[in-house]
């Protein structure tokens, strides 16, 4: 018990210790364990026997939004320190009671609630029956950058590590204008379109996860008043969703192209 409460007391923020999911990780890691249950287990053998659902209006109103979601936490955390007092290299985290420092907080708190509702992703795509789509990436990704979130969320609400999630939630403007033109579109010479702006997609996907990845190192730099643990954490996710996101672009692009092209 002294351990579990160095870990989750001491050492983490006071200030979000009272806030939904943040006094311990057991919550974040029923909904983890739940999720994977749902995908790899029940939904599959509850959709043995039915045809896939289209759920195309659901997946309209999702991608609507996720949009405006991405928009609302990119403005928060830029107007929470990043246009005003932040700098790009080794900002550290302010833990006082400033009313911009908590609301820099409270937007990494959403920003949580977000990584949460992202999950719902694989859900549809398994009542839609597109398998393929729950890939190791996929499902990866989706753990690792909800485990990310509720990390800083508990331990460096504010600070250097809030420039992933505005870096990201960038991104996923793209991502979901991409996925809700995909889902209203029609006619064999847009999806031609979009098809080749797919690629584009995951390439900037790649070069995010890469800009992420060298923004942890700099937790090492001397000096640099951050927990280096913060920095190991980043790192070693960063480099392990590049390898992934490499090897899906050379599988989905990369090899096809070359196959295509003989």
């Amino acid at each position: 018990m002294s351990i579990f409460d160095y870990l989750f007391v001491d050492i983490a923020d006071p200030r979000v210790h009272d806030w939904p999911f943040m006094s311990n990780p057991w919550k974040i890691i029923a909904i983890i364990g739940i999720y994977l249950y749902m995908i790899y287990v029940y939904l599959p053998s509850f959709m043995s026997d039915k045809k896939p659902y289209s759920l195309k209006g659901i997946i309209v109103v999702y991608n609507i939004f996720q949009l405006f979601a991405c928009i609302t936490i990119i403005y928060g955390l830029a107007t929470s320190g990043w246009t005003t007092r932040y700098r790009l290299i080794c900002e550290p985290v302010d833990y006082s009671e400033n009313a911009m420092a908590v609301r820099m907080a409270s937007y990494m708190w959403w920003t949580l609630l977000l990584k949460m509702t992202e999950l719902l992703e694989t859900i549809i795509f398994v009542l839609r029956k597109k398998y393929n789509q729950v890939s190791s990436l996929h499902v990866y990704h989706h753990i690792s950058t909800l485990s990310a979130a509720w990390i800083v969320c508990k331990y460096v609400p504010g600070g250097l590590v809030t420039f992933t999630p505005i870096v990201n939630s960038f991104i996923h403007i793209f991502m979901y204008s991409y996925y809700l033109l995909s889902t209203l579109s029609r006619g064999p010479k847009m999806q031609k379109i979009l098809m080749c702006v797919k690629s584009r997609l995951t390439m900037l996907q790649l070069v995010q996860l890469v800009i992420i990845t060298l923004q942890s190192v700099q937790i090492f730099l001397p000096g640099c008043a951050i927990s280096n643990v913060i920095g190991f954490l980043g790192s070693a996710n960063g480099v392990i969703n590049v390898l992934f996101f490499i090897h899906f672009y050379n599988k989905n692009y990369v090899k096809k192209k070359m196959l295509q092209s003989k």
